[in-house]
Protein backbone atom coordinates (compact mmCIF):
# COMPACT_ATOMS: atom_id res chain seq x y z
CA UNK A 1 0.00 0.00 0.00
CA UNK A 2 1.52 3.68 -0.88
CA UNK A 3 2.06 5.80 1.83
CA UNK A 4 0.64 8.92 -0.57
CA UNK A 5 -2.67 10.22 -0.95
CA UNK A 6 -3.85 9.99 -4.59
CA UNK A 7 -4.78 13.81 -5.89
CA UNK A 8 -6.33 13.92 -9.14
CA UNK A 9 -8.16 17.17 -10.24
CA UNK A 10 -10.52 17.03 -12.71
CA UNK A 11 -11.06 21.07 -13.97
CA UNK A 12 -13.51 21.77 -16.52
CA UNK A 13 -14.97 24.39 -18.05
CA UNK A 14 -15.38 26.87 -21.08
CA UNK A 15 -13.20 28.95 -22.30
CA UNK A 16 -13.07 32.17 -20.00
CA UNK A 17 -14.75 30.30 -16.99
CA UNK A 18 -11.36 29.98 -14.83
CA UNK A 19 -10.29 26.40 -15.07
CA UNK A 20 -6.84 28.28 -16.12
CA UNK A 21 -6.77 30.38 -13.10
CA UNK A 22 -7.73 28.06 -10.81
CA UNK A 23 -4.91 25.83 -11.73
CA UNK A 24 -2.19 28.61 -12.03
CA UNK A 25 -3.28 29.63 -8.63
CA UNK A 26 -3.11 26.37 -7.29
CA UNK A 27 0.70 26.13 -8.77
CA UNK A 28 1.35 29.44 -7.17
CA UNK A 29 0.16 27.90 -3.83
CA UNK A 30 2.18 24.57 -3.62
CA UNK A 31 5.28 25.69 -5.73
CA UNK A 32 5.75 22.60 -6.39
CA UNK A 33 9.24 21.26 -7.02
CA UNK A 34 9.07 19.09 -9.92
CA UNK A 35 6.91 20.13 -12.46
CA UNK A 36 5.76 19.43 -16.03
CA UNK A 37 2.64 21.40 -17.85
CA UNK A 38 1.29 20.04 -21.22
CA UNK A 39 0.52 23.22 -22.49
CA UNK A 40 -1.35 23.30 -25.88
CA UNK A 41 -2.31 26.77 -25.92
CA UNK A 42 0.83 27.89 -24.72
CA UNK A 43 -0.39 29.63 -21.11
CA UNK A 44 2.01 28.30 -18.50
CA UNK A 45 5.50 30.22 -19.38
CA UNK A 46 5.53 31.48 -16.38
CA UNK A 47 5.86 27.62 -14.17
CA UNK A 48 9.03 26.69 -16.50
CA UNK A 49 11.27 26.21 -19.14
CA UNK A 50 9.55 25.65 -23.11
CA UNK A 51 10.43 21.97 -24.51
CA UNK A 52 9.31 21.20 -27.50
CA UNK A 53 10.73 17.75 -27.86
CA UNK A 54 10.61 14.70 -25.80
CA UNK A 55 13.95 13.89 -25.31
CA UNK A 56 14.60 17.45 -23.69
CA UNK A 57 11.96 16.53 -21.49
CA UNK A 58 13.47 12.89 -20.60
CA UNK A 59 16.65 14.44 -19.80
CA UNK A 60 14.78 17.42 -17.54
CA UNK A 61 13.28 14.41 -15.26
CA UNK A 62 15.91 13.07 -14.35
CA UNK A 63 16.97 15.94 -12.39
CA UNK A 64 15.47 16.12 -8.51
CA UNK A 65 14.41 19.54 -9.31
CA UNK A 66 12.88 20.18 -12.83
CA UNK A 67 9.95 22.18 -14.17
CA UNK A 68 8.95 22.29 -17.55
CA UNK A 69 5.81 23.19 -19.79
CA UNK A 70 5.57 21.22 -22.91
CA UNK A 71 4.14 22.83 -26.28
CA UNK A 72 3.32 19.56 -28.48
CA UNK A 73 2.68 19.58 -32.15
CA UNK A 74 0.08 21.11 -33.99
CA UNK A 75 -0.53 17.88 -35.63
CA UNK A 76 -3.41 16.09 -34.11
CA UNK A 77 -2.12 12.90 -34.34
CA UNK A 78 1.20 13.27 -32.93
CA UNK A 79 0.39 15.25 -30.33
CA UNK A 80 -1.55 12.32 -29.22
CA UNK A 81 1.81 10.47 -29.03
CA UNK A 82 3.37 13.15 -27.31
CA UNK A 83 1.80 13.33 -24.91
CA UNK A 84 1.58 9.27 -24.09
CA UNK A 85 5.13 9.44 -24.24
CA UNK A 86 4.89 12.84 -22.19
CA UNK A 87 2.93 10.59 -19.26
CA UNK A 88 5.41 7.82 -19.76
CA UNK A 89 7.66 9.74 -18.26
CA UNK A 90 6.29 11.48 -15.76
CA UNK A 91 5.27 8.24 -14.26
CA UNK A 92 8.74 6.90 -14.45
CA UNK A 93 10.02 10.41 -12.50
CA UNK A 94 7.39 10.11 -9.87
CA UNK A 95 6.76 12.67 -6.88
CA UNK A 96 5.94 15.31 -9.56
CA UNK A 97 3.08 17.14 -10.49
CA UNK A 98 1.43 16.82 -13.85
CA UNK A 99 -0.96 19.45 -15.60
CA UNK A 100 -3.08 18.27 -18.47
CA UNK A 101 -4.75 20.76 -20.35
CA UNK A 102 -7.38 20.53 -23.04
CA UNK A 103 -7.68 16.86 -22.81
CA UNK A 104 -10.65 16.85 -25.62
CA UNK A 105 -7.45 16.64 -28.00
CA UNK A 106 -5.66 13.69 -27.10
CA UNK A 107 -8.33 11.84 -25.22
CA UNK A 108 -11.87 10.33 -26.39
CA UNK A 109 -14.78 8.99 -24.79
CA UNK A 110 -13.58 5.56 -25.46
CA UNK A 111 -9.88 6.21 -25.54
CA UNK A 112 -6.87 7.38 -23.10
CA UNK A 113 -3.38 6.77 -23.62
CA UNK A 114 -1.47 4.28 -22.25
CA UNK A 115 0.50 6.56 -20.31
CA UNK A 116 -2.27 8.76 -19.09
CA UNK A 117 -4.25 5.61 -17.92
CA UNK A 118 -0.80 4.21 -16.18
CA UNK A 119 -0.48 8.11 -14.29
CA UNK A 120 -4.49 8.09 -13.19
CA UNK A 121 -4.76 4.83 -12.06
CA UNK A 122 -1.41 4.32 -10.57
CA UNK A 123 0.01 7.58 -10.28
CA UNK A 124 -0.71 8.13 -6.28
CA UNK A 125 1.95 4.76 -5.97
CA UNK A 126 4.41 6.97 -7.85
CA UNK A 127 3.21 10.14 -5.47
CA UNK A 128 2.02 12.28 -8.59
CA UNK A 129 -0.44 15.26 -8.19
CA UNK A 130 -2.31 15.81 -11.46
CA UNK A 131 -4.75 18.47 -13.02
CA UNK A 132 -6.51 17.24 -15.79
CA UNK A 133 -8.55 19.98 -17.75
CA UNK A 134 -10.64 20.24 -20.46
CA UNK A 135 -13.49 23.04 -22.06
CA UNK A 136 -15.56 19.93 -23.74
CA UNK A 137 -15.73 17.16 -20.70
CA UNK A 138 -18.36 15.01 -22.52
CA UNK A 139 -15.15 14.34 -25.24
CA UNK A 140 -12.70 13.24 -22.66
CA UNK A 141 -11.42 10.14 -21.46
CA UNK A 142 -14.99 8.66 -19.26
CA UNK A 143 -12.64 6.67 -16.64
CA UNK A 144 -10.77 9.87 -15.57
CA UNK A 145 -13.79 10.97 -13.69
CA UNK A 146 -13.94 8.05 -11.52
CA UNK A 147 -10.21 8.24 -10.67
CA UNK A 148 -10.25 11.85 -9.94
CA UNK A 149 -10.09 13.05 -6.23
CA UNK A 150 -11.84 16.14 -6.94
CA UNK A 151 -14.04 17.41 -9.54
CA UNK A 152 -14.83 21.09 -10.46
CA UNK A 153 -16.35 22.88 -13.08
CA UNK A 154 -16.88 26.25 -14.19
CA UNK A 155 -19.74 27.32 -16.79
CA UNK A 156 -20.03 24.76 -19.73
CA UNK A 157 -21.38 25.85 -23.43
CA UNK A 158 -22.86 22.62 -24.41
CA UNK A 159 -25.63 20.50 -23.16
CA UNK A 160 -23.81 16.88 -23.36
CA UNK A 161 -21.37 18.99 -21.26
CA UNK A 162 -23.65 19.86 -18.87
CA UNK A 163 -25.18 17.04 -18.69
CA UNK A 164 -21.98 14.84 -18.05
CA UNK A 165 -20.76 17.36 -15.06
CA UNK A 166 -23.77 17.33 -13.66
CA UNK A 167 -24.28 13.28 -13.80
CA UNK A 168 -20.15 13.70 -12.01
CA UNK A 169 -21.44 15.58 -9.72
CA UNK A 170 -24.44 14.80 -8.58
CA UNK A 171 -26.62 17.69 -8.93
CA UNK A 172 -29.35 19.31 -10.92
CA UNK A 173 -28.14 20.25 -14.68
CA UNK A 174 -29.67 23.20 -13.72
CA UNK A 175 -27.32 23.86 -11.40
CA UNK A 176 -24.01 23.61 -13.22
CA UNK A 177 -26.15 25.78 -16.57
CA UNK A 178 -26.65 28.46 -13.97
CA UNK A 179 -23.18 29.13 -13.87
CA UNK A 180 -22.13 32.53 -14.34
CA UNK A 181 -18.54 33.07 -15.91
CA UNK A 182 -15.82 32.77 -12.86
CA UNK A 183 -18.10 30.83 -10.85
CA UNK A 184 -17.62 27.08 -9.40
CA UNK A 185 -18.75 24.14 -8.37
CA UNK A 186 -16.82 21.01 -7.32
CA UNK A 187 -17.26 17.71 -5.23
CA UNK A 188 -14.64 15.55 -3.34
CA UNK A 189 -15.00 12.42 -4.48
CA UNK A 190 -14.05 10.80 -1.01
CA UNK A 191 -16.33 12.68 1.06
CA UNK A 192 -19.33 13.32 -1.11
CA UNK A 193 -19.16 17.31 -0.11
CA UNK A 194 -20.34 19.91 -2.63
CA UNK A 195 -18.37 23.20 -2.66
CA UNK A 196 -19.13 26.44 -4.53
CA UNK A 197 -17.47 29.53 -5.29
CA UNK A 198 -16.10 32.41 -7.55
CA UNK A 199 -12.99 32.35 -8.91
CA UNK A 200 -10.62 35.45 -8.31
CA UNK A 201 -8.69 37.16 -10.83
CA UNK A 202 -4.98 38.28 -9.41
CA UNK A 203 -4.67 41.90 -8.74
CA UNK A 204 -8.33 42.53 -8.78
Amino acid sequence: MSKHRASIVAVMGASGSGKSLFIKAELRRTKPRRLVVWDPLGEYAEFGAAVRTLGELLAAARAPTFRRVFHPSGDPEQARKQFDVLCRIVFAAGDCTLVAEELAFVTSPSYAPPGWSECTLKGRHRALRIYGASQRPASIDKHFFGNATLIRTGRLNFARDIKTLADVLQVPAGQVQSLAPLQWIARDMATGKIATGTEKIPGK
